[in-house]
């Protein structure tokens, strides 16, 4: 029943395709009623683009100018929302799946938080050097991808041989109400 862990998790639904009406509630803080009336679809879309790469940009700006403890925090978080999903148990489990991963599963280097981890689910010092390693020369959205990686890889190994289970499924479920939070 190890798997069983799987089976409880909440996903949020299907984003709808973009509308008319969602690109106004997107945009209605930023114009006024007139222009939203008469402004053309395409024209909503441009200033949303616009929106869009604005945000995008700001945190591009963040996510280089992060320092090692915030991103650690950010990172934690991650896991404590995938806790949440999942257990305390797995959420570490991925965590050193994903740093194992984002390291190349080394087995001789030198420095030793490169090393690859034990999947323990115990989160003892070598997790913790690793992280704070791997922060050293990522930023935080880059660790939570592979985090996220070390999640997907390891539903797959809990379920392939589990009839009941469509890991297909999972897989797509758990990537869409995890990728938005990275």
């Amino acid at each position: 029943m190890q798997n069983a862990i799987f089976l409880g998790m909440k996903f949020k639904e299907k984003k709808k395709p973009l509308t008319r009406e969602k690109i106004l509630s997107l945009i209605k803080s930023e114009l006024s009623n007139a222009k939203i009336l008469y402004a053309t679809k395409e024209e909503l879309i441009e200033i949303l683009k616009n929106e869009r790469k604005q945000k995008f940009l700001s945190e591009f700006e963040r996510l280089n100018n992060q320092t090692n403890n915030e991103k650690i925090e950010e990172i934690l978080d991650f896991i404590e929302l995938i806790t949440q999903k999942l257990d305390e148990k797995q959420a570490i489990v991925a965590l050193q799946t994903g740093l194992s991963l984002l390291n190349k599963n080394r087995k001789d280097c030198i420095i030793e938080a490169k090393n690859i981890l034990k999947e323990d689910g115990i989160y003892g010092n070598k997790t913790k050097a690793s992280l704070y390693e791997a922060c050293k020369n990522y930023n935080s959205r880059v660790i939570k991808k592979y985090i996220l990686k070390g999640v997907l890889n390891n539903i797959i190994f809990n379920t392939k041989n589990e009839v009941n289970i469509d890991t297909q499924k999972l897989l797509q479920n758990t990537k869409l109400s995890l990728e938005e939070k990275i």
